[in-house]
């Protein structure tokens, strides 16, 4: 990966953590802002263990679609890719194989599924359920500091849509869906979004190689972003269902057309994983 799309895709993440810290908790009669100065000053939360660590980053690499449908997980490969032994590997591994996000073969390993149709209007109708009451919930929840952060957020959408691989695309829009949902903080939502979009990501960012499907989201996430900034709920729920439901995102892959043959993942001949990409992404989830 070149300098400037490691730099763009840390800069959509500072942003998105930056929307985090300013949430309103409501206490009775009152709200209360948490800055970064209470948090500075809250109980330390431990550092994350080496095997959740792994667990996040290859996550991420789901996500946002840097191993494509069909691909196969090498152990050995990732592990020094992550620069990590093989053990928290495998155990990522098995927890995203148990959430379906990855398939188990006894001849080729671990494999990224290739969606079906009917897989593909399963995670349709629970984007819709579950991201659309969110969102609605989000415009009346949301300050005019989070919008603007909002708007920083698309911004950099736009910038990655004319102008960058599909990968940094896919990284800003989850960045923005990130900050919109509140998914910095760990919570019944962003476990049922993590299981949605570690199945869909792949998928997602394949769909992103077209110019025309990257300039179609972009604008619908604008209106989800306008909506928000108006404080209006049902506006705001009827942008993210327009947006889940155009671009024609859930029909199923042409692999003969679409996809190359399988390869290892991630190596250096296939360039589909860069190293510096998985490490600045993985503070995105």
């Amino acid at each position: 990966m070149q300098r400037r799309d490691v730099d763009d895709v840390n800069a959509s993440a500072e942003r998105a953590r930056c929307c985090g810290t300013g949430r309103l908790l409501r206490a009775p009669g009152e709200h209360q802002l948490v800055g970064r100065r209470a948090i500075a000053n809250g109980p330390r939360v431990p550092a994350p263990s080496l095997a959740e660590g792994t667990f996040t980053r290859l996550r991420h690499m789901l996500i946002v679609g840097e191993v494509r449908p069909g691909q196969q997980m090498t152990l050995g490969v990732l592990a020094r890719l992550l620069g990590t032994s093989p053990t928290p590997v495998r155990d990522a591994l098995s927890r995203l194989a148990a959430a379906d996000a990855l398939r188990q073969s006894r001849e080729l390993g671990v494999i990224v599924p290739i969606l079906g149709a009917a897989e593909l209007e399963e995670l349709h109708r629970l984007r819709i359920a579950v991201e659309g009451l969110a969102f609605a919930n989000a415009a009346e929840m949301n300050r005019k500091a989070d919008w603007r952060a909002f708007k920083l957020l698309h911004t950099d959408i736009c910038r990655a849509a004319e102008t960058a691989r599909a990968v940094q695309f896919a990284s800003a829009v989850w960045a923005l869906r990130a900050a919109l949902l509140g998914l910095s903080e760990p919570s019944v939502l962003s476990m049922f979004v993590d299981r949605i979009w570690c199945r869909f990501g792949p998928t997602f960012t394949q769909k992103a190689e077209n110019p025309d499907t990257r300039r179609e989201m972009t604008m619908r996430l604008g209106d989800i972003v306008e909506a928000i900034g108006q404080r209006d709920p049902s506006k705001a729920e009827r942008a993210v269902i327009a947006e889940i439901d155009g671009c024609g995102l859930y029909r199923t892959l042409d692999v003969s057309q679409d996809l190359p043959a399988p390869p290892l993942v991630p190596n250096s001949a296939s360039g589909s994983v860069a190293k510096g990409h998985i490490q600045s992404g993985a503070h995105h989830v």
